[in-house]
C-alpha cells in the first residue's frame, strides 16, 4: 500500500478538492453519501470541495455541496477546464474509465495545469497491468498520490490495535486476521458486469478485507507496507447469482447476463506475509458475499 502524500499549505489557505463522478458515487463516494456529509468535509480543516466534472449527477452533487457550505463546487465541462481551478483531483469513477482519465489529467498537467495530487478509490483498477499504468502516469505528471480505502480507518479496528498494543509490545505482533463482510450487490450495473468492473466481489469488495488484514497484521510502529506478502489462495463461486431465477432478475433489472459472462458473488482466502526482521509468517483471511 503506498504512503499517502502530504501536500503542503499556507495557513490562511484552502486545499481545493474537485471530484469526477458517476451519479451514484457523487453522493456515495464523495463526500460521504447524503446523510454522512458531516463526518467527512464538515469535520477536515481548511479543505473544500471546489469543482466536479461529471456526466451526471453534476448539479445533484453542487447543490449538496452548497447546502453544507463546504465549497463553491463549481460545474465544469472538461476535465482540463476542472485541472485548471483545484489543488487535487478525487477519481471517483467506474473502474473502466480511469485510465482515459488519467491520460487526460496528465494531458492536462503538462498543458500547464498547476495540480498538486490525485486521489483515487479502491480498487485501483481491474487489473494490474491497468493499475501500474495508473501508477506511471501519475509519476510522469510528479503528481502526489493518495490511495482511498476507508475501513483501516473504522474505530472499531484502530481502538481494537490501541488495547492490543501494550500485549503487541509484550508478546510480539498480532499472528493471525480474520476479516469479512456481505451486502446485498452493487447499485449500478457497470458494477454487476465482470469486463467494465474488472470481475466480482473479489475485487470489488476483497481488497477491503485484504488491505484491513494486512493494515491489523502489520507490527506496532512499523509503515504500512512492512510485511511482504508471499503467497496467496483463493477460492471464488457464483453462489446466489448463479441460479436460473436470479440470473434472470439480474439481467431484467440490470441488462448484465450471467449465463453468459459470470462474475463471483462469493470468495475466501488467505494470504501469507513474513515479517522480513524476523522471518515469521502471519496470516490473513478474507471472506466476502
Amino acid at each position: 500500500m503506498p504512503q499517502v502524500s502530504q501536500i503542503p499549505l499556507r495557513r490562511t489557505s484552502y486545499l481545493k478538492i474537485s471530484a469526477l463522478n458517476s451519479a451514484e458515487s457523487a453522493f456515495t463516494c464523495l463526500p460521504a453519501g447524503r446523510n454522512q456529509l458531516n463526518t467527512c468535509l464538515l469535520c477536515i480543516r481548511r479543505i473544500r470541495q471546489a469543482g466536479v466534472y461529471s456526466k451526471e449527477g453534476s448539479r445533484d452533487l453542487r447543490q449538496h455541496v452548497l447546502k453544507y457550505s463546504v465549497g463553491r463546487c463549481t460545474v465544469y465541462n472538461s476535465i482540463r477546464e476542472l485541472c485548471n481551478n483545484c489543488d487535487a483531483i478525487a477519481i471517483y469513477t467506474p473502474n473502466y474509465a480511469r485510465i482515459e482519465i488519467m491520460v487526460e489529467i496528465v494531458d492536462a498537467v503538462k498543458a500547464g495545469a498547476e495540480l498538486k495530487g490525485i486521489i483515487c478509490e479502491k480498487p485501483l483498477a481491474r487489473t494490474v497491468a491497468e493499475a501500474q499504468r495508473l501508477v506511471d502516469l501519475a509519476g510522469e505528471a510528479h503528481l502526489n498520490t493518495s490511495y482511498h480505502e476507508n475501513q483501516i480507518h473504522m474505530k472499531s479496528i484502530n481502538n481494537a490495535l490501541i488495547q492490543l498494543e501494550p500485549i503487541q509490545r509484550t508478546i510480539g505482533p498480532i499472528a493471525l486476521a480474520r476479516s469479512s463482510e456481505e451486502h446485498s450487490g452493487p447499485h449500478e450495473p457497470w458494477f454487476w458486469d465482470p469486463t467494465r468492473q474488472g470481475g466480482g466481489v473479489l475485487a470489488d469488495m476483497g481488497c477491503y478485507r485484504i488491505t484491513v488484514s494486512w493494515y491489523v497484521l502489520t507490527p506496532v510502529g512499523k509503515p504500512v507496507n512492512f510485511l511482504e506478502p508471499v503467497s496467496v489462495s483463493c477460492d471464488i463461486s457464483p453462489l446466489k447469482w448463479g441460479k436460473p431465477n436470479f440470473r434472470k432478475k439480474l439481467v431484467d433489472k440490470m441488462g448484465v447476463d450471467y449465463h453468459k459472462i459470470p462474475a463471483e458473488d462469493f470468495c475466501t482466502g488467505i494470504i501469507t506475509f513474513r515479517n522480513p526482521e524476523t522471518s515469521q509468517i502471519v496470516k490473513g483471511r478474507f471472506s466476502n458475499s
